[in-house]
């Protein structure tokens, strides 16, 4: 297949990308060579990624918890709302429908009925059988490819790469335990283990993860607040935001105020940050975590 411009693809194009046809690639580029694709993303680890690589999402879904729980890269102000991650809106997808969808697993039982509207491509890379930094690596390279972006790829995992490496080297010789968690309301919370970008930054430093137990697809466990005090020992780090009125909530937790973590002011928190995301995601809670846990390395040197 011929090669083409980056971003000059019709609705046509991207199918002819799909299916493999370069008759249909050629006459969509000379029908509408001037037109920008119109990408949108149901997922937001692909929304991320296209923002990070230069790319306006047309569309992406629940902006607005995506702004809390995601954060960044920002949502250009163009881009609009397709509904629920895991419940797309599909009478306004039908109304405006883009060149093309990057679904995901949770858009998985209306994937028949959107591909009647438009062009889908799912990208998931928690349904893989690689390990979550091979695939969110795999991932990104698709997206480059997908949009002519590649240079933009190499540049995000050559970056990314970069920074664990200088992470590695932050948190070298630190021996404290922690959790790393998220609230869902005042009583649990999901602690992170392998198989996602949490996982990936134990693995790749000296950090040692607390939690030791089971994890589900998405490489975390949802557990009772009490069983954080199975290693004394260990530090708690909490990735905000906390839902409603939790924070307040725990002022007047007894559980939460007796863990020895809090009890002894070996707590944190760090800035939202999307733990099932891109490279951009990884990026920032590598940042956070060393933020957090340098000065115990230091410590640790002293």
């Amino acid at each position: 297949m011929p090669r083409v411009r980056p971003f000059i693809l019709s609705l046509a194009l991207v199918v002819a990308w799909l299916t493999g046809s370069p008759t249909l690639a050629n006459t969509a580029l000379a029908d509408e060579a001037q037109r920008s694709p119109r990408i949108a993303a149901a997922n937001w680890t692909a929304a991320e990624t296209l923002i990070a690589l230069g790319v306006t999402p047309y569309a992406v879904s629940d902006i607005p918890n995506y702004n809390a729980w995601v954060k960044a890269p920002a949502i250009p102000s163009a881009t609009i709302d397709i509904g629920l991650r895991n419940e797309p809106n599909l009478e306004l997808l039908a109304q405006h429908p883009p060149d093309l969808l990057l679904s995901s697993a949770l858009f998985s039982r209306d994937n028949a009925r959107l591909e009647r509207l438009m062009p889908v491509r799912m990208i998931d890379g928690f349904y893989t059988d690689q390990p979550f930094f091979e695939a969110t690596i795999a991932m990104t390279r698709q997206i480059g490819e997908l949009t002519g972006h590649q240079a933009q790829a190499e540049t995000l995992i050559a970056e990314t790469t970069r920074q664990l490496e200088a992470a590695s080297q932050a948190l070298k010789g630190i021996d404290t335990p922690v959790y790393i968690v998220q609230f869902s309301d005042a009583q649990h919370v999901r602690v992170f283990g392998e198989g996602n970008m949490v996982g990936t930054l134990f693995a790749r430093t000296d950090l040692e993860n607390a939690w030791t137990g089971p994890t589900n697809a998405w490489g975390y466990a949802s557990i009772p607040i009490d069983r954080l005090a199975a290693h004394p020992e260990a530090s708690i780090v909490v990735i905000e935001p906390y839902p409603r009125q939790v924070e307040r909530e725990l002022d007047d937790n007894q559980i939460w105020q007796h863990l020895p973590a809090v009890r002894e002011g070996r707590l944190s928190s760090i800035d939202p940050v999307w733990p099932y995301g891109g490279l951009i995601s990884l990026q920032r809670l590598v940042e956070s975590m060393v933020d957090v846990m340098a000065p115990v390395a230091k410590d640790n040197h002293s």
